[in-house]
């Protein structure tokens, strides 16, 4: 799943000053490429993670507050506290063997996790937009098949970026060191609406890929959230001066948007192009402002020089998947969780249904699908901030 290229960058540079902190600290070449990342849940985490492990809890305050972690393998945790202070090469093979991790391993490895923090600040402080202060709290050693992943413990369910970096030590490959970020506290504002990470019963997994006709989607998302038609969000404004697309006449994907100081607009960002003008025409029909836009935009600008006057977002995709899901991702967190998001395709299965709430989607609609069926969807989760009739 595509990450913001800002906080892309940051972690790269993480990754570059740590290598070099710790490298110097502990006498040896020490190297950290770039990391792999991927935003997944506690459950989804923990799966990925069988090995013993040492938790390193970094508390962060700034202009977000909340907790990360950084997770070394217990026997690399072994490995690096022993190299630190020097322990003969057969005692430290023997400890790294047997785990051990005791008193002075701790107090050790504690010394390297305090150099990470360090590091973490100056990375986020050179490239980051806001101001973030990482701190070493305290650490523990813990096995991943015991952790309860309902529980608050180590910490709490939710989303989380994970960013996973290849160590190498003097040319040694080590197993990766991960730093985890709830996902909130990059900005990253995806609702957890759904708890995904409770056990599927057998009927719902056998029927989670058949595709669902508008009536079952529709079930679904109520029995989700069956306050919905209230908590959707805000809607869209329209105003007299909207400019209406007249039919077989849609907005070209080659033409720039003029969106600056423009009045209240509902977003349609087309992955799928046909679709997308076609329901971006639709919606302009009804007298609502609807600009059409491309997935490659870069929504964080937009969002800026928009300046608030987005009031609600339709995503049109050719195929639902983890590609599409990215753009709803970047969507929501460029212009917030009280922009009501839509999302709209062909394939539709109850699964895709729940990743798409997941992702801070309110409500789907099943393409083709006719104007009346566009104009319901519209008037369900914009129309209260309209200031003419439609």
């Amino acid at each position: 799943m595509e990450i913001d290229p800002i906080i892309t960058d940051v972690l790269e540079e993480v990754g570059s000053k740590v290598a070099a902190g710790l490298g110097g600290m502990l006498g040896c070449e020490f190297d950290l490429p770039a990391p792999t990342t991927i935003l997944l849940s506690k459950k989804e985490f923990f799966a990925q993670t069988r090995k013993k492990q040492v938790m390193t809890r970094m508390v962060v305050s700034g202009d977000h507050e909340g907790d990360m972690f950084v997770f070394c393998r217990l026997k690399d945790a072994v490995q690096l506290s022993g190299t630190l202070i020097m322990l003969p090469q057969g005692e430290l093979e023997e400890r790294v063997k047997k785990e051990i991790f005791g008193e002075e391993e701790i107090d050790s490895f504690g010394e390297l996790a305090n150099i990470i923090s360090g590091d973490l600040c100056s990375a986020f402080e050179e490239l980051y937009p806001e101001k973030l202060h990482f701190k070493k709290t305290d650490l523990e050693a813990l096995v991943p098949s015991k952790v309860k992943v309902d529980a608050p413990e180590p910490f709490p369910p939710g989303l989380y970026l994970k960013a996973a970096y290849p160590v190498t030590l003097d040319g040694k490959a080590l197993d990766e060191l991960v730093f985890l970020f709830p996902a909130a506290l990059l900005g990253i504002t995806v609702p957890e609406a759904l708890d995904l990470e409770t056990e599927t019963s057998d009927e719902t997994s056998v029927a989670s890929g058949r595709l669902v006709n508008p009536e079952e989607a529709a079930a679904l998302l109520g029995e989700l959230s069956p306050d919905s038609s209230s908590a959707a969000g805000v809607a869209v404004e329209t105003t007299s001066t909207a400019r209406p697309v007249q039919a077989g006449q849609p907005t070209s994907m080659e033409d720039e948007p003029n969106l600056a100081g423009a009045e209240p607009v509902i977003l349609v960002v087309a992955i799928d192009g046909n679709q997308g003008q076609t329901i971006n025409a639709m919606i302009n029909e009804h007298g609502y402002n609807a600009t059409l836009v491309d997935r490659k935009e870069n929504f964080k600008d937009l969002s800026k020089t928009l300046r608030g006057s987005v009031k609600g977002l339709v995503l049109v995709m050719d195929e639902i998947g983890e590609q599409s899901f990215s753009v709803a991702i970047k969507v929501r967190t460029a212009f917030g969780e009280s922009v009501p998001l839509m999302a709209a395709g062909s394939q539709w299965t109850r699964s895709k249904v729940l990743q798409a709430v997941k992702y801070g989607v309110c409500d789907i609609l099943v393409t083709p699908a006719s104007a009346e069926e566009v104009l319901e969807k519209v008037e369900a989760h914009f129309k209260s901030m309209q200031n003419i009739a439609v």
